[in-house]
């Protein structure tokens, strides 16, 4: 009985610790979302001369931007002052980069003026005459001064430059992908995969599944439909969180202030893992990791699968049973899950196919739970999987330390110069 009460009262001070941080964070956004409401608009000063000036043949500017962009919002006050200046001769086009045809536009663009790779898609950024002003170049007497460069000949239109549809940009973009992002979120999804908290939960349900006499094709049916509820589960509140995150993009300084908060997050997170790795290889065992689920949700967990395997239709409470788990266990995968869908949202190249990313991240999430229960099928224990998690522990902890810093420092770097 002592040993109950014990229980009761770590897993009650476990669970308002749990819900004190919640309340903390949630606190904290309102706050910040408030404060960027009251907040007064960025203005400038008007660079416009008082009288108007004229240009003796049309010069063309084209404009690319993104809605919720911050420095957009800038060099759009500098173009109304460049245009009050030259009203005659001055056309000026804008173009969404977030709209596929703009965006190829801008790829086409990019390969003609010879701009780095690493600068095609961001914005903001001008095409005028033969040049290109990007970000902190684009300035009231930089835009002048390629104005009046142009004012005295005949110049084409960059939009008309490129006459025929460029059919070699689209496969640049997809290449460009496919290259970096696509690693970092397959790598992201694979190590929230194989996270002791997940690994520990799988454990745990083949155990009780053996336990109750489930074998063979029954465990393939029951793990499928298990994973699949899973996937289905976390790819959906994936999609709601990236357009929570993406609606953020119309409130530019709480979008800038929300992807900081979440690179500090990772950043103490990566600390948290290193120290579990160090008291890992110090102790030779993981029970004082700091990087788990608190024990009222480790509990409620268990109790989840116990009631819903026992029921006749396994293969439905299995959906079931993965779906509660899921959302329990949220709180330690989601760790992972938050900063790589900011990393996804923060990046330009990544935000346009949001969904195939948030759909790979999370096939790769569930490709170690697929293995797992592929391998029970073969023969494979509860506690030969067990075994096999505590030894590589260490360097479970290492991959997920150096994901939380690279994280960090790619949420870092958007949020500052995104």
């Amino acid at each position: 009985m002592k040993t109950i009460l014990t229980n009761n009262k770590s897993n009650s001070v476990d669970q308002r610790k749990f819900y004190s941080i919640w309340t903390l964070v949630l606190l904290s956004l309102f706050f910040v979302i408030f404060i960027s409401q009251i907040s007064s608009p960025y203005t400038i000063n008007s660079f416009a001369a008082s009288t108007s000036s004229s240009i003796n043949s049309p010069v063309y500017l084209a404009y690319f931007y993104e809605v919720g962009c911050h420095d957009c919002e800038k060099v759009k006050i500098i173009l109304g002052d460049i245009f009050a200046k030259y009203p005659d001769n001055l056309i000026i086009e804008s173009f969404d980069i977030n709209l596929t045809d703009s965006m190829e536009l801008a790829e086409s663009l990019g390969e003609l003026f010879q701009m780095p790779e690493e600068k095609r898609l961001l914005v903001p950024v001008i095409f005028i005459g033969d040049d290109y002003l990007f970000r902190d170049g684009i300035t009231f007497e930089n835009l002048e001064e390629a104005i009046q460069k142009y004012s005295n000949t005949e110049t084409i239109a960059p939009w008309e430059k490129i006459k025929e549809k460029d059919l070699t940009a689209k496969d640049r973009l997809i290449a460009r992908f496919q290259s970096f992002g696509l690693t970092a979120v397959a790598v992201s999804g694979l190590i929230d995969g194989i996270n002791p908290c997940a690994f520990a939960t799988i454990i745990f349900f083949i155990s009780y599944l053996t336990l109750i006499n489930r074998k063979g094709k029954e465990i393939l049916w029951v793990g499928g439909m298990f994973a699949l509820s899973v996937f289905l589960t976390y790819f959906l509140i994936g999609t709601g969180a990236l357009k929570v995150i993406t609606s953020l993009s119309f409130l530019p300084l709480v979008r800038k202030i929300f992807v900081l908060v979440t690179a500090a997050l990772a950043l103490i997170l990566g600390i948290v893992s290193l120290y579990d790795y160090l008291q890992f290889k110090k102790k030779g065992n993981s029970k004082d990791a700091k990087l788990q689920l608190p024990s009222f949700l480790k509990n409620m967990i268990h109790s989840a699968i116990r009631k819903n395997v026992k029921l006749g239709n396994y293969i439905l409470m299995a959906a079931v049973t993965g779906f509660i788990v899921s959302l329990l266990e949220l709180a330690c995968t989601g760790q992972i899950y938050l900063p790589t869908i900011m990393f996804i949202s923060a990046i330009p190249d990544l935000k346009v196919n949001a969904l195939f990313y948030l759909l790979f991240y999370n096939l790769m999430f569930i490709l170690p739970l697929v293995l797992v229960f592929s391998f029970t099928y073969w023969g494979t224990t509860s506690a030969q999987w067990a075994a096999l998690t505590q030894k590589n522990f260490g360097k479970i902890k290492m991959a997920m330390t150096l994901l939380f810093f690279g994280l960090a420092i790619l949420l870092f770097y958007s949020g500052i110069y995104y």
